[in-house]
């Protein structure tokens, strides 16, 4: 999901980078980041916050069965066309 649209959904729910941070006790850096590169506790945050799992919001990042991808890897996660 474009970083764009994960802060709209937070925004339409009423609620800031900044409260997602606090509510999850990251800062508000860590949560920023997220949005444009890994950081774990980031992306659980706004992951936990949204409602909605990892491979969702970051299908770069994530499988669906909840494991990293690794950059360097990226291309044995990708599906065929």
């Amino acid at each position: 999901m474009h970083p764009e649209l994960i802060r709209a959904e937070i925004k339409m729910r009423g609620k800031t980078l900044t409260d997602v941070a606090e509510a999850h006790n990251v800062s508000l850096k860590v949560v920023s980041l997220a949005l444009y590169q890994p950081s774990l506790s980031g992306e659980k945050a706004i992951a936990d916050f949204l409602g909605k799992p990892l491979h969702e919001l970051f299908p770069k990042r994530w499988t669906k069965d909840g494991k990293r991808i690794r950059p360097r890897y990226q291309h044995l996660y990708e599906e065929a066309a």
